[in-house]
């Protein structure tokens, strides 16, 4: 069984193949006497997760901590299926469709690592195991050097300069950037988890937090439709002053 790295960049060459954040996209991968598209892999992740489901004393429901949910494609496919896994959609649907059928919170579900590798057929399995950590390494500011661990089983993260912002110093950063970089704001942006990626949204931060892949591609979530971009392992959250001066926040997977 060869693995494919889940954090290679998707290709697909296939002319059928197209925006797969499209709901009314209905094309299949074939191979093995298998078929899977979006809404099947979906299924088919959600059965694996609920079949990792407990009881507990009282009869309530209760997952591990962390699972790995394992991908197994025909050969040749790989590359569609790690788009879908690359979409954060994908993984929101996971969650909604596990809390319902398992009737808990989105809170209570798993944190999930995904793995895609090539098999006979299509298959999709999920164990118990401890996922990945993610860090923010710090370019430039105060803080330069210095790098903030994400917290384990975490799902939305605030960051800015500072521990507090509000009118009113109310509200708490769970993660400080900077102590005393002006140009960057006291509440310039959320994090969230999404399976095996994280996607940023600018708060404060407006136009000047920049998502920079390592491709070299740029881009403002405040300018998305959904007002987020998502992150990879190496890519980096700029904030800037709008003309020279930039603080970097590089994603890590240890």
């Amino acid at each position: 069984m060869t693995h494919v790295n889940s954090t290679s960049r998707p290709v697909c060459a296939m002319p059928w193949c197209y925006d797969m954040g499209h709901m009314g996209w209905l094309s299949k991968l074939r191979g093995g006497g298998d078929e899977v598209g979006w809404d099947d892999l979906v299924r088919r992740i959600v059965d694996a997760v609920v079949a990792l489901r407990q009881y507990g004393p009282r009869g309530e429901t209760a997952f591990p901590e962390s699972i790995v949910v394992h991908v197994a494609v025909p050969e040749g496919t790989t590359a569609v299926i790690q788009g879908f896994i690359d979409r954060p959609e994908l993984d929101r649907e996971v969650v909604a469709a596990v809390a319902n059928r398992c009737d808990v919170s989105a809170d209570a579900v798993p944190a999930r690592e995904y793995t895609i590798a090539t098999g006979d057929r299509v298959a999709v399995t999920a164990s118990e195991g401890a996922a990945k950590t993610w860090q923010l390494a710090i370019a430039g500011g105060d803080l330069d050097g210095k790098t903030l661990a994400l917290p384990v089983g975490w799902s939305e993260l605030a960051f800015g300069r500072g521990p507090w912002h509000g009118a009113d110093h109310g509200a708490r950063n769970d993660l400080v950037v900077c102590e005393k970089t002006e140009f960057v704001s006291r509440r310039a942006g959320r994090l969230f988890r999404a399976g095996h990626l994280v996607e940023v949204t600018s708060l404060d931060q407006g136009d000047e937090l920049v998502v920079r892949r390592a491709s070299g591609e740029a881009i403002r979530p405040a300018r998305t439709a959904r007002g987020r971009a998502t992150l990879k392992a190496g890519d980096a959250i700029e904030l800037g002053d709008g003309r020279d001066k930039t603080l970097r926040l590089v994603l890590e997977r240890v």
